[in-house]
């Protein structure tokens, strides 16, 4: 379970960083111990070359200091081997260096002396150099000694540091991660219930919070669905309801007359049919706008006035009214062909069966991308104050009337969604305008 624990994989990390640190102090440690050894041997070499040049008699020179024996290569300044003692078979290597090199903070140059044999050189007065060696053994075992026992003592120390060390990252841990875990109890309690409550994102560390904008983002996706699902549920029973009930009662009427009256049935059936479509079509547009995306496409506007008034001809006719279509050329416009004729459409029945007189379509004028269609007729038309309840869904002019109100309100939530609107400007004449998105 650790693997999937955020806690136990940040004090992991902690952890593995803190050993690293002490790995790192013990070889700084380790190499202190020939820091210490080359600095002993350069304050030797001082003491033991004080007095001598390369003209002096280097055979007076010690053989023993401290406790081992010396050797001695004279090298001249400009680099030269001049001199070796005879305890040496052939010159040391010289390299240069001085004890201020060596307690430097950056070390610039090249040290040597991590050997049984340490040398260190030592400028005499006429700028020669005399490189000193010798075997260390006294110093490399008090040093050695010195530094054990002190490593031994920071383990010592190391063990209680770890356990308080480990206890303030877990502390540190736990404050750290609380806005996560107060986050995480008010996610819980998301739901249907509260389909509004989100992830409070003001205390939540910066790594955490594009999860929870996401998240949250997420979830106001999943609520507009939601209120989506509940809307399309509401809609329709309500449009169903009157009908199914008519529709119940007339079969009831014929299981205990034994006679059906069929013509009323399939009404009722059409009207059932009628309400099913709308709700589907109103639903789809509620669907387009909640998610903002625009009807895709382009259509001939008079193309489609033209269409419209041709399948609501038939009933204009036995109604004995006419329609008057006064769009020659329309111009490209934005948005579903089929959607938007059935828009015109349901405005042409609604100026039918609410209307009076001859129905006109003429344009009213275009400017900023948009073009104005003015569909008119010769009723009293739909009060001021009433006019934009009008496209409300199930709004009727009149509750007695056959309509389910669904019309006006599926008209303008196809041209919103095609980057128009429509909305009542006149009383009498009754005139509604529509807008149109020009394609571009």
């Amino acid at each position: 379970m650790c693997d999937r624990s955020l806690r136990c994989r940040v004090l992991i990390s902690l952890l593995v960083v803190l050993m690293l640190g002490f790995g790192v102090l013990a070889l700084y440690l380790y190499d202190t111990r020939d820091q210490l050894r080359r600095s002993i041997m350069l304050i030797q070499a001082q003491a033991i070359g004080a007095g001598y040049t390369a003209s002096s008699d280097l055979s007076t020179l010690p053989t023993h200091y401290a406790g081992s024996e010396l050797s001695y290569t004279l090298y001249s300044a400009d680099g030269q081997p001049l001199w070796h003692s005879a305890n040496l078979d052939r010159p040391r290597r010289l390299y240069r260096g001085t004890l201020q090199d060596e307690i430097n903070l950056i070390r610039t140059t090249i040290r040597k002396g991590h050997g049984r044999v340490i040398n260190a050189p030592v400028t005499l007065a006429d700028g020669s150099i005399l490189m000193v060696a010798k075997e260390d053994r006294m110093e490399r075992e008090l040093i050695g000694n010195l530094l054990h026992q002190r490593a031994m003592r920071g383990l010592l120390l190391l063990v209680p540091f770890c356990m308080l060390a480990v206890g303030l990252l877990f502390i540190l841990l736990q404050w750290t991660l609380r806005p996560i875990r107060k986050a995480a109890q008010l996610a819980e309690g998301i739901g249907p219930h509260e389909p509004d409550r989100r992830i409070p994102l003001d205390k939540l560390p910066g790594e955490v919070l594009p999860l929870a904008r996401a998240a949250n983002e997420g979830l106001d996706r999943l609520a507009q669905a939601y209120a989506y699902e509940q809307r399309i549920v509401g809609d329709a029973a309500h449009a169903l309801r009157t009908p199914l009930a008519v529709l119940g009662l007339r079969l009831q009427k014929h299981s205990v007359e034994g006679a059906a009256d069929w013509t009323a049935i399939n009404q009722e059936f059409s009207k059932i049919h009628k309400l099913v479509a709308q709700v589907l079509a109103l639903a789809h547009q509620d669907k387009a706008q909640s998610t903002s995306e625009r009807d895709a496409g382009q259509a001939n506007l008079a193309r489609l006035c033209r269409e419209a008034a041709g399948t609501m001809l038939p009933l204009f006719e036995a109604h004995g009214r006419t329609i008057d279509v006064r769009l020659e050329e329309g111009p490209l416009i934005q948005g579903n062909a089929d959607l938007l004729r059935e828009a015109i459409r349901n405005v042409l029945e609604n100026a039918l069966y609410h209307g009076a007189g001859t129905v006109k379509m003429v344009p009213a004028g275009s400017g900023h991308g948009t073009f104005l269609l003015d569909i008119t007729d010769e009723g009293k038309g739909v009060p001021l104050g009433l006019q934009d309840e009008m496209f409300q869904r199930f709004r009727k002019g009149q509750e007695s009337s056959a309509g389910s109100g669904l019309g006006l309100a599926i008209v303008r939530a196809t041209l919103r969604n095609a980057g128009g609107d429509v909305r009542f400007v006149s009383t009498q004449p009754c005139i509604l305008r529509m807008w149109f998105q020009i394609a571009s």
